[in-house]
């Protein structure tokens, strides 16, 4: 099991999303509850953002994944369920135009809001997780994660304070670099 903080691309959360995933960046909106997921994105890492040596590009497209949220007797928000397939990824390393694609194989995130204002999530499935150089521990990496990525947001829903994975990971940028 790998315990790290980190802020996440896309949903993961279909990572992911790819993603499922999940938690946002620019370029890779999560939908509104009720809404399909995007059909597809691209965005351009520079250099130290994502992967250390070059600058990323992730496309991602073929999601079919759906937003649901689930309330209490109240109409209060108890947890937000986003089932589907997730993105299809292909990651370019821009300087050499090296690819590498990952098909999504489904996933499901379950996020449940927290008294504090602060979320948890837990990722069954395909996850694409990116740490940044102000995370802790330090980015750039690109992680795609098969298996089981648990984590807490803060308020902005973007930022992570904890990451658990069980699973098989790759670094994106290793296989790019």
């Amino acid at each position: 099991m790998k315990t790290t903080t980190a802020r996440s691309f896309a949903h993961t959360t279909l990572l992911a999303a790819a993603l499922a995933a999940i938690p946002t960046a620019a370029g890779a909106v999560p939908p509104q509850p009720g809404t399909p997921m995007a059909e597809s994105f691209s965005y351009d890492f520079p250099a130290g953002v994502a992967c250390a040596g070059f600058d990323l590009r992730v496309e991602a497209s073929g999601a079919t994944g759906r937003v649901r949220e689930l309330l209490d007797r109240n109409g209060d928000v108890v947890r937000e369920l986003t089932t589907g397939r997730g993105y299809d990824l292909t990651f370019t390393n821009l300087a050499t135009n090296k690819t590498y694609f990952v098909r999504s194989s489904g996933s499901s995130q379950v996020t449940i809001p927290n008294t504090d204002g602060t979320f948890s999530s837990v990722i069954r499935g395909s996850a694409l997780i990116i740490l940044f150089p102000d995370d802790k521990p330090a980015g750039p990496i690109s992680y795609v994660i098969k298996g089981r990525s648990a984590f807490d947001l803060l308020a902005n829903r973007s930022t992570f304070t904890s990451l658990e994975i069980q699973g098989r990971i790759t670094d994106v940028c290793a296989v790019l670099g």
